[in-house]
């Protein structure tokens, strides 16, 4: 395992999570933030949102009602989930989930419409095999989102339109990138024409909802600086773009590669990305936020996977300090962004630990029995 970098003291930030630090520091129970929810405590911030799957809706439902003022389908909305096969639309989950949501008074997120992965085959290919022309691709798009948008119009508040079509290095994604899941058909046949498409007809079926760019490692400078270009682009063509969601799946520590992407990330370097979007008026939305507990690039062996009982006390408030700094960061720009989505509900249902290796992570702020971490009293206590 690797050691963990020197922690700076905490009992300044987290008096109410730290024995010790000061005998005249409030326990939990005196601290008047013990008895709020997270949406409350930041009613006066922004909408605190998380992402549910078909079965976390239900099964994680006391968590979402009471701490959540915001909802997104982590996969029920997307393309290979709605219209699988050509024409045959399948709304019952995706209806489900938001009928939840809203008859428990949640803001929802529609995730996503457009994006390289989770698409049926048919969309690019004919029966016979050949790649579709760029009108009939296009037609598929419009015809798919003007459906799908129109099925949930005064449902969904925001959908994000485009998903991730930037690569790490700060050039389109196209068809050409070496590995197949990089790749995006939509611009191999289409070009960069598909990304306006979408949001125009988006827009056409629902007026009122919000329309977004989502994507990732936005701390990155050169994906931070292609990102604005391709939204300025699209708002100097008049392209009805209403805000910018940035994923932000932040490590605990970041990496001492300076070639992994997390070494970059930075509470400044994520502030200049929020700033640089909102000076071309736009809404900032973070939209899939974890806090890993993994160092990025280490070349962790089954032995270094963490239990949750396993855990060193040590890391666990790192990765409390790390929340905290993030969250300080965004009411600090309450004012340009307006929701905060966790992906996820609690650590026993996170994407982070769905990989092959079956390497166990807890990034969220409810732990594995629904129980609030040090991470969210961190996060509460300001």
């Amino acid at each position: 395992m690797p050691s963990l970098r020197p922690l700076l003291s905490l009992c300044l930030l987290f008096p109410v999570i730290l024995t010790g630090c000061n005998a005249s520091a409030p326990n939990a129970a005196e601290s008047p933030n013990a008895l709020m929810t997270l949406k409350e405590r930041y009613a006066d911030f922004f909408l605190v949102g998380a992402t549910a799957d078909l079965e976390s809706y239900i099964t994680h439902s006391p968590l979402l009602k009471n701490h959540f003022s915001s909802m997104t389908t982590e996969n029920a909305m997307k393309f290979e989930q709605l219209q699988n096969i050509e024409g045959e639309f399948t709304f019952e989950t995706a209806d489900n989930m938001i009928n939840f949501a809203r008859e428990n008074g949640l803001s929802t997120r529609g995730h996503a419409l457009v994006w390289h992965r989770q698409t049926p085959d048919w969309l690019f290919n004919n029966s016979d095999g050949k790649p579709v022309s760029k009108d009939e691709l296009l037609s598929k798009m419009r015809a798919h989102i003007t459906t799908v948008v129109s099925h949930f119009k005064g449902r969904i508040e925001a959908w994000d339109v485009v998903n991730e079509a930037i690569m790490d290095d700060g050039t389109m994604r196209t068809h050409t990138e070496e590995a197949d899941d990089q790749k995006s058909a939509w611009y191999g046949i289409a070009g960069e024409e598909y990304i306006a498409e979408a949001f125009h007809t988006a827009h056409a079926a629902d007026p009122k909802a919000k329309l977004f760019y989502n994507d990732y490692y936005n701390y990155i400078p050169a994906r931070q600086q292609a990102i604005f270009n391709l939204l300025q682009t699209l708002l100097n063509q008049d392209v009805p773009v209403h805000g910018v969601g940035l994923q932000a799946h932040i490590n605990t520590i970041p990496s001492n590669d300076p070639n992994h992407q997390s070494s970059q990330q930075s509470v400044k370097n994520l502030e200049k990305a929020i700033q640089l979007y909102a000076s071309l008026g736009l809404e900032v939305h973070i939209t899939e936020m974890d806090v890993s507990l993994y160092i990025g690039g280490f070349p962790y062996t089954e032995k270094d996977y963490y239990t949750e009982a396993s855990i060193p006390e040590s890391l666990k408030l790192k990765q409390a300090e790390r929340y905290a700094a993030f969250f300080e960061m965004f009411r600090r720009n309450s004012d340009i962004i307006a929701s905060v989505t966790l992906w996820g509900i609690a650590d026993d249902n996170t994407w982070l630990s769905e990989f092959d290796s079956g390497r166990a992570d807890f990034p969220l702020l409810f732990d594995t029995q629904h129980q609030p971490k040090k991470a969210f009293d961190a996060i509460m206590n300001f």
